[in-house]
């Protein structure tokens, strides 16, 4: 039959959409009465969507999010400390095409890593690498890279990665030796990679969690270059809506 032949030939052509849907296509083709032309570019336009997904799925798989949340659902009544006018400037994902980075400061629970993974998320729709790690995660892919294939590999994507998002930083105390391959990985990554960082501690408190003033200094001072900075203030969304979840009852 010729759809057969018409499936086969999708097959050589790596048209795996249009040779899993042709007798669809075929078919709304007659229904709709289009033309040659309008139904060529309706098999390409599918075509090219499909792979497309496909190429998503693959990056957000490589991301390592721990969820997948974009700003559909945001609460920018809760969180006032950024604009909603501005959250859609990022998503335009200027500052990674400048190699820019954004830092989100403030206390915890007040939305610093849903924005970063719901700019993380978009920046994977548009095509861009991402690669989430917390800085727990980080100081020990630095630690072992040299005696792990596992944490060298992961080394590997964070450097050749487009958008770093860096969680967490400050939360834990690192010593002088991790602090110092910290500030390597910083300036390999300075001007080759745009980042987003968050971090419960103000830059004047990053001395304390570095242990040291001048290393403290150079890994602000690569930072803060191409940079813009959003002190984020409030509540703990979570404890804000813990009464919500405690009126939850098996009984």
């Amino acid at each position: 039959m010729l759809n057969e032949e018409l499936k086969e030939l999708a097959i050589q052509l790596n048209l795996n959409n249009l040779r899993d849907n042709l007798d669809d296509y075929l078919l709304n083709a007659e229904q709709s009465n289009i033309s040659y032309c309008e139904f060529l570019k309706n098999v390409f336009k599918m075509e090219i969507e499909e792979r497309e997904a496909k190429k998503y799925k693959m990056r957000l798989k490589k991301a390592s999010l721990p969820y997948h949340k974009d700003f559909s659902d945001f609460d920018f009544n809760f969180q006032k400390s950024i604009s909603k006018k501005k959250i859609n400037i990022l998503c335009e994902m200027q500052w990674v095409d400048r190699l820019f980075k954004l830092i989100l400061l403030g206390p915890p629970g007040i939305g610093k890593t849903r924005i970063m993974i719901s700019l993380g998320v978009e920046a994977l729709k548009k095509g861009y690498d991402v690669y989430f790690v917390s800085m727990t995660d980080l100081i020990d892919i630095l630690k072992y890279r040299k005696d792990s294939y596992k944490y060298n590999l992961l080394y590997k994507r964070i450097l050749n990665t487009q958008v770093l998002l860096l969680d967490e930083i400050g939360y834990l105390p690192i010593s002088k030796e991790e602090a110092n391959l910290f500030f390597q990985l910083i300036s390999k990554l300075d001007e080759k990679v745009a980042m987003v960082i968050t971090s419960n501690k103000t830059f004047s408190e990053w001395t304390e969690f570095l242990g040291d003033p001048a290393l403290a200094t150079a890994v602000l001072d690569r930072l803060s270059f191409r940079c813009e900075i959003f002190n984020l203030t409030g509540n703990s969304y979570r404890l804000e809506k813990r009464g919500e979840y405690t009126k939850f009852s098996v009984n």
